[in-house]
């Protein structure tokens, strides 16, 4: 027969062993099974660079100018950039919404030549760096995003401002921003309950490729023929061809979009947030054409039902992490914050994306 007291002391030796083996395993952080986490909070690109510099967050995804903003201040550096992720990938796009299209196929046609222009003209500037051309194109994307001339430089070679028309390339892209998509559960419903047959398809519904031909037809007039509302993302760089195509100077006094008979305004002047923003200002009809990333236009126009067309491309790469100075690794952002412009966006989608290939699962801050 156990004695009482040697029974009493056999339980307290179980608690308390149990109770060491729990707080161990709380200070190694083994509760979780070893769960690799990293946080992140939607911080507006414009603002990453100050809140890593006061160390809200440890790092951000970002557009560009605001990527060089941060490592031209010292404030921090590029851990990665997009292309290293995802090489010669397609990021802002041209939409017009689809009733445009369908009433009024000229002013789009319009904008849209307007744009293959500007593009042109921006081509010719950056493979001429010491001509005028290229120092009003520094000025120019200096006066829109309120950074400097040396910083707008080194956004311009960071960026790729190669094409308008969507190529075959990045229709694959499409799909493939579509199918992580689906991986990451960011579609309230499957696809396939809109109609479509997969990914490849609800891309091919989504992009206007015949509207390029009928711009090229476009001729230069005396007059505006079309008003037309365009949305834009704050101070991104990736959509110089908008502020190129708006320039009186560029184009000799008139601007291009009003010689192709155009006049342009934007219900928000300082800019949408994000791609997602932009896409509820189409969803509340303030808008009839935009410049913003295409992950925002695949998701939105199935979730929320926005009715939109990719008509153009507008700009590829461009984007980075760039990481407070004292992280040099990304494994060094286990359990830290990462900013970034919200769900939605190319940014976090491309976070997403390159957390999970490193084995992290990604939680918002504070859950």
């Amino acid at each position: 027969m156990v004695k009482k007291s040697t029974a009493i002391l056999a339980v307290v030796v179980v608690v308390v062993v149990v109770v060491a083996v729990l707080a161990a395993a709380l200070m190694t952080g083994n509760n979780n099974s070893n769960q690799k986490v990293i946080y992140w909070e939607q911080v507006a690109p414009v603002n990453q660079k100050a809140a890593i510099a006061n160390g809200t967050i440890s790092a951000g995804v970002s557009w560009e100018p605001f990527v060089d903003d941060s490592v031209l201040a010292g404030t921090g550096h590029v851990l990665i950039w997009s292309n290293q992720i995802w090489d010669s990938h397609p990021c802002c796009v041209l939409v017009a919404t689809s009733s445009l299209l369908q009433n009024n196929p000229d002013a789009a046609a319009r904008v849209l030549r307007a744009d293959i222009d500007a593009t042109a003209w921006m081509q010719d500037a950056i493979a001429h760096p010491n001509s005028a051309n290229y120092t009003l194109l520094l000025n120019i994307g200096a006066q829109f995003s309120g950074r400097s001339t040396t910083v707008v430089n080194d956004s311009v070679n960071h960026t790729g401002y190669a094409r308008t028309q969507v190529s075959t390339e990045d229709m694959s892209w499409f799909v493939n921003f579509t199918t992580e998509f689906q991986s990451l559960n960011q579609y309230a419903v499957n696809i396939t309950t809109k109609g479509y047959t997969g990914p490849a398809d609800y891309v091919n519904h989504l992009v206007n490729q015949s509207l390029y031909a009928q711009a090229l037809q476009v001729q230069k007039v005396d007059h505006i023929v079309a008003n037309v509302s365009i949305g834009f993302l704050t101070g991104d760089l990736h959509q110089f061809a908008r502020l190129v195509a708006s320039n009186a100077t560029v184009g000799g006094g008139v601007s291009l979009f009003e010689q192709y008979g155009v006049h342009v305004s934007s219900p928000n002047l300082a800019g949408y947030a994000n791609g997602p923003a932009e896409m509820d200002a189409f969803a509340a009809g303030v808008l009839d054409m935009g410049y913003l990333g295409a992950p925002p236009v695949l998701l939105k126009v199935i979730n929320s039902g926005v009715n939109v067309k990719i008509i153009g491309l507008v700009n590829t790469e461009g984007s980075a992490i760039v990481a407070a100075n004292s992280i040099t690794d990304f494994s060094q952002l286990q359990g830290k914050i990462v900013g970034t412009p919200g769900p939605g966006s190319i940014q976090h989608l491309l976070f997403l994306y390159y957390a999970q290939q490193n084995g992290y699962t990604v939680k918002l801050a504070g859950t």
